[in-house]
Order: C-alpha cells, then sequence, then structure tokens
C-alpha cells in the first residue's frame, strides 16, 4: 500500500489507488467501489472518540468482502502520503471510465469537462468536486496529474468515487476535441481574456463541453483552433485571470444556474 500511495506506475499496473481517512473510506464504501483491503492503526481502536466509528468501518468493508486488519502505528504512519495520518486506509480498484461512457453521458445543461494537462492535484481534486456538485456530466482528464494521485483524492473528498471520470493521454488532446466534435458535442476553450463571456457561453445553443488548459500556459494553438469557441470568466477590478479551479468551478456553476433557469 506504501507504494500505492507514492508511485503512479505502481497504481496503474495494479489499478488500485489508496484513500485515506475514515471519512473518505466510508464514501468509498457509500459509493459501492470495489475496496480491496482497509487498514486502521491498532492504538485508534481503543481510544474512545474514534475507536467504535472504526470498529463499524471496518465490519462495513469486511461485509463487502474486503480484507480488513490492524497494524501497528509505526507500520502505518509509513504506509500514509501524509506526515499526520487520519486513521484509515483503503486499498481501492480504479473508478474511471471510457471516453465513450462520458461523451453519452452529455445532454444540455449538463457539460462535459475536459481537463488538459493539469499538473496540480488539489485544482484537479476541486474541478472533480465542482463537477459533481454543478451537474457536469463527468470529466476527461487529458494528461496532466494522476487522478489517483492521493492529493487528488483528498481535494475531490469523495467526488471521485461518484462523478465519472476517464483519461487520455496529452498528446490526444486535439483528436478528443475533434471526438467531441463528431459526437456533436460543441468543446468550448477557456481563456482568460478575449472570449466570450461565459454567461452567455452558457445559455448558447449547443454548449456542451468545457475545456480548461493547464496551469501556467493555457491550451495550445492547436486545441483553441478545434474547439468550437472561446470562452472567459469576466472578472472585475485589477484581478486579470483566475485560478484554473476558481475559473472552471465559475463556469460550471453558470452553465448550471442556465440550466435552473431553463427549466424553471
Amino acid at each position: 500500500m506504501r507504494r500505492l500511495a507514492r508511485d503512479r506506475g505502481e497504481r496503474h499496473e495494479r489499478r488500485s489507488f489508496v484513500v485515506e481517512g475514515p471519512g473518505l473510506v466510508a464514501e468509498v464504501l457509500d459509493a459501492g467501489r470495489d475496496v480491496n483491503m482497509v487498514l486502521v492503526p491498532e492504538s485508534s481502536l481503543g481510544d474512545l472518540d474514534v475507536g467504535p466509528r472504526l470498529d463499524a468501518l471496518l465490519a462495513r468493508a469486511e461485509a463487502t468482502g474486503a480484507d480488513v486488519g490492524t497494524v501497528p502505528d509505526s507500520v502505518f504512519d509509513g504506509l500514509t502520503s501524509t506526515t499526520s495520518p487520519q486513521p484509515a486506509l483503503a486499498e481501492v480498484g480504479f473508478v474511471d471510465v471510457d471516453p465513450d461512457v462520458l461523451f453519452a453521458g452529455v445532454e444540455t445543461g449538463h457539460p462535459l469537462l475536459v481537463l488538459v494537462g493539469l499538473a496540480d492535484p488539489g485544482n484537479v481534486g476541486t474541478l472533480l468536486r465542482s463537477a459533481e456538485a454543478f451537474g457536469a456530466a463527468g470529466v476527461l482528464l487529458v494528461g496532466g496529474v494522476d487522478p489517483y494521485n492521493p492529493k487528488v483524492v483528498r481535494a475531490a473528498a469523495g467526488s471521485a468515487f461518484r462523478i465519472p471520470f476517464a483519461m487520455v493521454g496529452e498528446d490526444e488532446a486535439v483528436e478528443i476535441v475533434g471526438r467531441l466534435a463528431e459526437a456533436d458535442i460543441a468543446a468550448w476553450a477557456t481563456v482568460p481574456t478575449g472570449g466570450a463571456p461565459m454567461v452567455d457561453v452558457a445559455k448558447a445553443e449547443g454548449f456542451s463541453a468545457l475545456v480548461l488548459g493547464n496551469e501556467p500556459h493555457g491550451l495550445t494553438d492547436d486545441v483553441l483552433a478545434a474547439c468550437a469557441g472561446s470562452v472567459t470568466v469576466e472578472t472585475t477590478g485589477s484581478v486579470d485571470s483566475l485560478n484554473v479551479a476558481v475559473a472552471g468551478s465559475v463556469a460550471l456553476y453558470e452553465a448550471c444556474r442556465t440550466r435552473g433557469a431553463s427549466d424553471a
């Protein structure tokens, strides 16, 4: 489990990842995902505050067929990816889907979120959470950080277990936008300035995918050219651009708000 928490290659070879903390372990069980193993530190079971909760968590996991157990605290601390570990770890099977599954779920007011080359785990986790919160059809990760990185899983706060997502290589970005067009999914590229206002694009007929580029460089010219158009989340004052997770979240909110207005 230690290698799963630290090594992307190990995770993808074994097609499993680590979930840290009792709250997230409970959420992954709630989501019905394939939990292979749950471990807790020995000392925590004797803690009057968390012990009963951990006992119940182990019982739930065991009932699904997972292996469960306790390990010495020193061993447990070495398995986690944090300096102050929470008292539960789970090994969980991969949950991503084929891109075609995402394409099939796109509909008006429920856009697909496409993340091209995003490198910051916190941003990706935040966008997974926002995608679920605002009713996106799913998230397509085109290269970038591993969505099974423990930092992404923590930042997503359970959404990674529920919102459908798929992964393709970063060199497939232009091809993916083309595939979206073939499936009648109009992809709009986010740019810091010069794009159509997000509030207008969210109302436009055919808006069905939002493409975000990586943090320092944005989207390449060939990806921009392949998209149906470009969109900007407008700001006021002296702030000329937003963090990619903030921009993506605001854009998804606009799509959600527009959907609510059209349904009213």
